[in-house]
């Protein structure tokens, strides 16, 4: 197996394999669905490109589930590292939700490196909505609303 040095790409290298993956994800799948995620990509690559973190708008959010959330997490592992070869897994929360992961190969393919990180996932989870319920009856004992 040849390996390349994706680290030394510019992003418009990487945004170049996106481009390249958006045409074949734009074969695959309906025209609603792809039009949600090319929304979605059109304004990540913004927020890359000017140097932001934000929260992402994706037009319907009904539309922006499944398949849709799957290719979404692939594009993103593509701009960010420049590799092609990485798999979207399902990883669900602790309380059954739907999740995915984005994962190289080596781990998708590996049930105990699947396990570890699924536990991973689930201590951060837990310990994150203790944290929010906390911050929720600081809120409500300070007289705030924490829903505005």
């Amino acid at each position: 197996m040849m390996m390349n040095d994706d680290a030394d790409e510019t992003p418009q290298e990487r945004m170049a394999k996106v481009e390249l993956y958006l045409e074949s994800v734009k074969a695959r799948m309906a025209p609603e669905d792809f039009e949600t995620l090319h929304q979605a990509v059109t304004e990540m690559s913004r927020l890359i490109s000017e140097g932001h973190e934000g929260v992402l708008e994706a037009g319907d959010r009904e539309n922006f589930a499944g398949d849709v959330q799957r290719e979404f997490l692939a594009v993103m592992a593509i701009a960010t590292t420049g590799r092609m070869d990485h798999e979207v897994i399902d990883m669900p929360g602790p309380d059954g939700s739907p999740g995915y992961a984005v994962v190289t190969p080596e781990v998708a393919n590996d049930p105990a490196a699947i396990a570890e990180l699924r536990q991973q996932i689930h201590e951060w989870t837990t310990e994150q909505q203790a944290i929010n319920k906390e911050l929720d009856g600081i809120a409500r004992a300070s007289g705030l609303d924490p829903e505005d």
